[in-house]
């Protein structure tokens, strides 16, 4: 007669088999979380051992439960390498190298082969048949060679990844050791329950390995919603973004918009940004996000920066970095756009710019950039056949300044004078501090004749300028070097200036405070 196990108990793990498929769901729902692939899969290869043993529980003939035992099987052999891989993702960030993987597997893909092919030889099962328990029908049968090598790994990879939990756990803060420990305790309990059934401990030869993990099921799942398992690293992440002054944008291959973080929100024309819908034309971003949109479905990342007006009126400058998202190998999914504010950064750099370029004391072109804007200046009058003048400036008797009033006075004078310098120069004109108190105007389109005529008014501009210096108002004149050329074949710079130097020198020695002129 026939002795089938209680409707209740088969019921019973049935809807563990249920439950631990919906976590498994559950899991792979949230498959991008570090670790949630190799939960499901655990949670997937304890279902399939509980529904398997639920069934086998309903059966009372040695054939039927033999053929459900290799499906048994499959979950039996998976769950301690899926556990320990699991635990290994969870606890050390990143999944378990290929090697690993492939080393834990080897023994359950054996194992579930072996069982496949359980009639055809006696490695595992030796002798089977169906005996009466104290509580329902189970199969006895002799242990082959290959079931111990299976039972010491089922309890060796289930101990490794609870110490593995235990060492996590103490260096681990209070929202996640509660869910270490909470891992440490479902791992446990099938630990547990194998040794007590190996040991024969369990009375009729009842197996609690499905019971134990069905218990570990139901924790499993209390950590899972109690504890936010699956919660924290998302939390924390967008907690992460929406911490940070940057703008984070996500968009899909359609470039609709898919996320973005708080600080996006404050974008220029952010506020017209919906969820799900592509970039708004009338929005002011758009028109400098598309092109990132465009070329950042490419390999590489693409950098665009624009200006525009932020929420305080003020002009910002921005710096937008498009990253390509792989879903494949060879496929992209989408584009992530990280946006910097660089209005601090542009404006450090346009001063070193300025500083880089800029005389300090006067707020002219210094020497360097001065020859630099000179050159250029000298090359586009080679291109168009005008002709370019130059002055060359020299304050007299600068050093009785110095020596009379102090380098300070001549500080002052020399800032004084180059804004009396400054005054009735064309915009195309090149002005700039050779050195010391000597002055050089590039005037690009500009022939002898008219050359010597602005220099002459600069002389007279100058004599009538002054400096307030000590309760005393006081001028100084300047000696005036001109000369202009065609930038013809052979022609250079040096040319240019050495005339106006020449230029300068007879002016000096004509008497100072004015204007001489090198015809070649």
């Amino acid at each position: 007669m026939t002795h089938q196990a209680p409707t209740y108990l088969v019921l019973l793990l049935g809807l563990v088999a249920m439950l631990t498929v919906y976590l498994a769901a559950w899991a792979q729902l949230h498959a991008r979380v570090a670790a949630a692939h190799e939960f499901g899969l655990l949670m997937f290869a304890i279902a399939l051992y509980a529904l398997g043993y639920s069934i086998e529980l309903s059966r009372t003939d040695l054939v039927s439960m033999l053929q459900i035992i290799k499906v048994e099987y499959i979950g039996i052999a998976l769950i301690p390498p899926l556990n320990l891989l699991f635990i290994i993702h969870f606890v050390g960030g990143k999944p378990a190298p290929w090697p690993i993987i492939a080393l834990v597997m080897v023994i359950p893909l054996i194992t579930i082969g072996l069982t496949m092919t359980i009639e055809y030889h006696s490695l595992i099962y030796i002798n089977p048949s169906v005996v009466r328990g104290p509580f329902f029908d189970v199969i006895q049968f002799t242990r082959g060679p290959w079931y111990y090598v299976n039972l010491v790994y089922l309890q060796s990879l289930p101990a490794v990844s609870f110490f593995i939990l235990l060492i996590a756990a103490r260096k681990a803060g209070p929202k996640l050791r509660r869910q270490i420990l909470g891992l440490a305790t479902g791992s446990f309990l099938p630990i547990l329950g194998g040794f007590l059934y190996f040991a024969g401990l369990i009375p009729g030869g009842v197996d609690p390995a499905p019971f134990a993990l069905s218990i570990s099921g139901i924790i499993f799942a209390v950590t899972l919603f109690k504890f936010g398992l699956f919660e924290l690293v998302p939390a924390a992440r967008e907690l992460a973004l929406d911490s940070v002054s940057d703008s984070f944008l996500v968009f899909d291959r359609r470039h609709h918009l898919q996320d973005l973080n708080k600080a996006a929100t404050q974008l220029p024309g952010a506020q017209d940004f919906v969820l799900g819908a592509a970039l708004p034309p009338a929005s002011p971003l758009t028109a400098h996000l598309q092109p990132l949109l465009d070329s950042g479905t490419g390999q590489a990342e693409f950098s665009v920066e624009f200006s525009s007006e932020h929420a305080s009126a003020d002009l910002h400058s921005f710096q937008a970095k498009a990253y390509p998202i792989q879903t494949r190998p060879d496929q992209t999914g989408g584009v992530a756009i990280l946006i910097r504010d660089i209005t601090e950064t542009a404006g450090l750099l346009r001063q070193l710019n300025l500083q880089a370029n800029t005389d300090a004391l006067t707020g002219l072109l210094n020497r360097r950039q001065l020859i630099q804007m000179g050159a250029v200046a000298f090359e586009n009058s080679r291109l168009s056949g005008l002709p370019i003048g130059a002055i060359l400036i020299d304050l007299d008797h600068f050093k009785d300044v110095n020596d009379l009033f102090g380098h300070a006075a001549g500080d002052a004078v020399l800032k004084s004078v180059a804004q009396c310098l400054r005054r009735g120069l064309r915009a195309i004109d090149i002005l700039g501090r050779y050195g010391g108190e000597e002055f050089i105007i590039f005037l690009p389109e500009t022939d002898l004749e008219t050359a010597r005529q602005v220099a002459g008014r600069i002389c007279t501009q100058l004599a009538a300028w002054s400096t307030p210096i000590e309760g005393t108002n006081l001028q100084v004149t300047g000696s005036f070097g001109v000369h202009a050329l065609k930038a013809g074949p052979g022609a250079t710079l040096d040319d240019l200036l050495k005339g106006a130097d020449l230029a300068l020198y007879q002016a000096k020695a004509n008497g100072r405070n004015q204007v001489a002129v090198i015809i070649q």
